[in-house]
């Protein structure tokens, strides 16, 4: 049996049909970039989200850049965020001429430690991204108190989270604002490149609006400097469509994450927490073992797909190097680049493909 990392085109299938049938509505009415089916699409994901704007964007890593730009950011100013994680967001930091500052994580989650966070702030301290790593809610209560005793702007990476929820609330509705990426393989995936920016602030969103097109305040005149950050009216079609079936295909990957929870009990590995109310979306299901690169390999010959989720942290990017950081800076994350490996767990598994995921992986961790 062969079964993939991501299958994306279950997802496609049953709307298929209405997809094609919005693709030519937008070709007959020559509206490609922006436009109204983008605005109707910002409209309900904002509706969705709790918050009063949604402004569309290019890609997850714009909307972290645009994010950064609302606030300004001089060379001394510092921006905090996770060793672990995408490497979109200190190259987002260094683009808008900001000092990037790497912390530790949670061992067992990943997640943005706190009491290390806290240890890394002073005075230069403008900003901390907070990520839900892999779908996963960071504490956004003990954040947002640490943010406001320090007054720190906060910004939430959701771009593995999109319909998760801390407490109730959606994530990225605590924050300045809130970014989504629409990658194929994130939980709100589109046909191509696409992001979101969320926010409660007029002003933000306003400027976000010039930011995605070059700055322009008008037809004529550009009074910020800008980006070519557009979405485009077919990626905002078919999300829209998906949009509807956010929360299903969520409750498909929590569920598939419980089944491996029960079938790994057992097993020398760290599991990852499944609770309820949304709290962990499941944009992946990565555990830590021991034997992590053997068991890629492993999974590989046995046509599993897998993936790692990250293999290496960001202060060993060789692209950072100049930062000065070294081996053994950051402890937790070293770590979990050698532990880390995320199993298929998609909307549309098939019952015999989970079950054949799970068997193989206890009988390689069971040697």
């Amino acid at each position: 049996m062969k079964v993939p990392f991501v299958r994306t085109f279950d997802q496609h299938e049953y709307i298929m049909s209405n997809i094609m049938k919005r693709i030519e509505d937008i070709i007959r009415a020559d509206s490609f970039i922006l436009g109204p089916v983008v605005e109707k699409f910002e409209a309900k994901f904002a509706q969705m989200m709790g918050v009063k704007h949604a402004v569309g964007v290019a890609s997850g890593t714009d909307a972290i850049l645009l994010s950064l730009r609302l606030l300004d950011l001089q060379p001394d100013d510092q921006v905090i965020f996770p060793v672990f994680g995408r490497v979109a967001i200190p190259m987002a930091v260094l683009r808008v001429g900001a000092a990037p500052i790497f912390v530790d994580v949670d061992p067992l989650s990943g997640l943005l430690d706190l009491a290390k966070l806290e240890g890394a702030i002073n005075q230069n301290t403008r900003v901390i991204i907070a990520t839900h790593l892999y779908g996963k809610a960071l504490n956004m209560n003990g954040l947002m108190e640490l943010a406001r005793k320090h007054n720190i702007a906060v910004i939430e990476d959701c771009a593995q989270a999109a319909g998760g929820q801390f407490h109730g609330r959606s994530l990225g509705a605590f924050g300045i604002s809130g970014c989504f990426s629409f990658n194929p393989q994130s939980n709100l995936g589109g046909i191509g490149e696409g992001g979101m920016v969320i926010t409660d602030v007029d002003e933000y969103a306003e400027r976000l609006r010039k930011f995605r097109d070059h700055g322009r305040l008008d037809e004529r005149y550009f009074d910020e400097i800008g980006y070519n950050s557009h979405m485009n009216a077919i990626q905002a079609a078919v999300l829209n469509l998906k949009l509807e079936e956010l929360d299903e295909s969520n409750a498909e990957r929590i569920e598939n994450a419980r089944f491996y929870n029960r079938q790994f009990s057992e097993l020398n590995a760290v599991l990852p927490e499944a609770p309820d109310n949304n709290a962990h979306v499941f944009n992946t299901y990565t555990i830590q073992v021991a034997q992590r690169d053997a068991m890629e390999i492993y999974l590989k010959e046995k046509k599993i797909g897998c993936g790692i989720y990250y293999p290496i942290p960001l202060h060993l990017q060789p692209c950072f190097d100049y930062l000065g950081y070294k081996e053994g800076d950051f402890p937790q994350a070293e770590q979990l680049a050698k532990r880390v490996i995320s199993l298929p767990v998609f909307p549309g598994l098939k019952r015999q493909e989970i079950n054949y995921v799970a068997q193989t992986v206890k009988e390689f961790l069971n040697g």
